[in-house]
């Protein structure tokens, strides 16, 4: 957990795109969500919304995608358990780094598909695309 904290919070999610596994992705993403949840992030649901187009655009099928899901939600919980427990920075520093986040320059439009910030487009994929 301490690894992985350091980790999201030092490069703010530019290993998005390189080659961690989907359920590594999964897990700094739900990592960084519970850190910003117990901190009270008025941003969050936009943050799980753009979380939740990636890890189904990065899944080869919708059981890694269930897998990561899970992935993302257990890390969250620990994350939140881990910060409750023994917080290793302060709320306000968790908020000033999650909201200062490129993730938040995404665009996630109506049919589920997804302009990351880095220009990079996703295709509406996965079990919560819109049905026509």
């Amino acid at each position: 957990m301490k690894k992985t904290l350091f980790m999201v919070l030092l490069w703010v999610f530019p290993a998005f795109g390189t080659s961690l596994s989907v359920l590594d992705e999964a897990a700094q993403l739900g990592t960084m969500a519970g850190l910003a949840q117990m901190c009270g992030a008025k941003e969050l649901e936009n943050y799980e919304l753009i979380a939740a187009r990636l890890i189904a655009n990065k899944s080869p099928s919708i059981e890694a995608e269930k897998a990561g899901y899970r992935r993302y939600a257990e890390e969250k919980l620990r994350a939140m358990r881990e910060h409750k427990a023994r917080p290793k920075l302060t709320c306000g520093e968790i908020l000033n780094r999650f909201q200062k986040m490129p993730l938040f320059k995404s665009v996630v439009y109506q049919d589920g598909s997804l302009q990351f910030y880095d220009g990079t487009y996703y295709p509406a994929k996965g079990m919560y695309v819109q049905q026509k």
